[in-house]
């Protein structure tokens, strides 16, 4: 309890010190008071003096007695990206609940499992395969991937709480950081990366097509080969060597007898989904409409029923808690902080005398560190992409390079926290992880495709006649 006292404490310190000191010029005191609130939101989810829902409740009932009306800060609710990821959470319930999901997931162990490591490879390529197609994490990671791999979880896991902690963390962890790599390899593989394509040809007169994505990113794939093994390594499962869990997943899948009405229902519906969100792009259906059309039928046909709707705290918690951080975030744009925030950091960037390695390693931070404040990848890319072009178009370094950096190590630096991308906060309601390993995974991943981008990148860009 004294502990506790003392997160919170530093919290309201952190947040006293921005009501305290003056407004800086050019911005008002609402945003000025409201982003001292959100940076001792941050804080307090780092130092967790209570689980996020319970925090966000307090700080957004703080937030809307001292500095803001609750309704600008409720306006988080109305995410898209937020509904997208919720109702693929739904979706994963019922591909559980009809039975697929276990039975997909004894035929990999039963057939690919020989180590745990292996299968993890297998569910990494299946997300790069979808990622040519599907533009948003929650629905190809969320509602796709990650049932296999709970499948998988559940399979392996021999009724062992402590076993099924371990190997779950493992697969849940590797689920969101492979799911970034993916997004960050295609044009295709977040939303907002047309965004950036969009920038590309308005500020530094440059065409970006998804074939020159794609062979740009190659560098990206030998982090994306490394990163299984890296997260096998800092987030260990249960077991490595996979035999007997291979011949009991074989005897169960034999005494699980035909495909039951159920899971073929099940089944009908995923590769619906599937089809939908694949073709997105030729049908202009939206996303989250796909989400709610594929739970809608899965309620109409009895795959789910709304206890187990009802039932799920982990959903109504995800809910809670990014909605409100979402709202801060919205609050936060709409009154202006983060293009101000933006301009500043402009003001401060110098331009001349600074060499091209120099400038490339500006931007790639620029890139990266600005993450930590941003809880929706497009509200980063809208705030901070306009920024980077502009000090890229300030300067004579040579555009393809500049762009690929940031565009790739946008995407990466999403996993620096568990609230980045909408997916992050789906996976940790999973609790099979700690904050403290995801983050250092976050990080250490990054800096590896840092790495990565500015040595090999630049050696490769040059080699194929990118370097201008």
């Amino acid at each position: 309890m004294k502990l506790r006292f003392a997160k919170i404490a530093v919290l309201l310190i952190v947040a006293g010190i921005f009501f305290s000191y003056p407004v800086p010029d050019g911005l008002s005191v609402t945003a000025w008071h409201l982003f001292g609130v959100f940076v001792a939101l941050i804080l307090g989810l780092i130092l967790q003096p209570y689980p996020e829902p319970t925090l966000l409740l307090l700080i957004t009932t703080l937030a809307s007695i001292f500095v803001l009306p609750l309704r600008e800060i409720l306006v988080g609710y109305t995410d898209a990206m937020l509904w997208l990821t919720l109702v693929a959470m739904m979706i994963g319930t019922g591909l559980k609940k009809s039975g697929l999901t276990r039975r997909l997931g004894l035929m990999l162990i039963s057939r690919f499992g020989k180590t745990t490591l292996r299968i993890g490879y297998i569910l990494s390529f299946v997300d790069l395969l979808l990622a040519t197609s599907i533009p948003a994490s929650p629905a190809r990671t969320g509602g796709l991937v990650y049932p296999l791999a709970e499948g998988v979880i559940d399979a392996s896991s021999s009724g062992n709480p402590e076993d099924k902690r371990r190997t779950g963390a493992y697969f849940t962890l590797l689920a969101f950081v492979v799911s970034m790599l993916t997004g960050s390899l295609f044009m295709t593989g977040m939303g907002p990366n047309l965004i950036n394509v969009k920038l590309a040809q308005d500020v530094l007169g440059i065409t970006i097509s998804w074939p020159l994505w794609t062979v740009g990113a190659l560098p990206g794939v030998i982090g994306f080969l490394l990163t299984p093994y890296i997260i096998y390594k800092l987030c260990p499962p249960a077991t490595d060597c996979m035999g007997a869990v291979r011949e009991r997943a074989r005897r169960e899948l034999g005494g699980m007898g035909s495909v039951s009405g159920s899971e073929w229902t099940a089944a009908g519906i995923f590769f619906t989904i599937l089809i939908l969100w694949s073709t997105s792009t030729v049908t202009k259906i939206d996303s989250t409409l796909v989400a709610f059309i594929g739970i809608s039928l899965m309620l109409v046909t009895g795959v789910l029923d709304w206890n187990d709707l009802a039932e799920s705290k982990d959903m109504w918690s995800f809910l809670i808690w990014f909605g409100a951080i979402l709202g801060f975030s919205a609050a936060l744009t709409k009154l202006g902080f983060f293009s101000w925030f933006a301009g500043i950091i402009k003001l401060m960037l110098p331009t001349a005398g600074l060499g091209e390695y120099t400038i490339l390693l500006i931007v790639a931070v620029l890139a990266i560190l600005p993450h930590y404040f941003f809880v929706s990848y497009t509200g980063y890319v809208v705030a901070f992409s306009p920024l980077i072009f502009s000090f890229v178009a300030a300067t004579d370094v040579p555009r393809f390079p500049a762009f690929f950096i940031l565009a790739y190590l946008m995407i990466i630096s999403c996993t620096l926290t568990h609230y980045g991308n909408a997916l992050g906060p789906f996976l940790m309601e999973k609790g099979y992880n700690d904050k403290k390993t995801w983050w250092g995974a976050g990080t250490l991943i990054t800096v590896l495709h840092a790495v990565l981008y500015l040595t090999l990148g630049l050696l490769y860009w040059k080699f194929i006649g990118l370097w201008y």
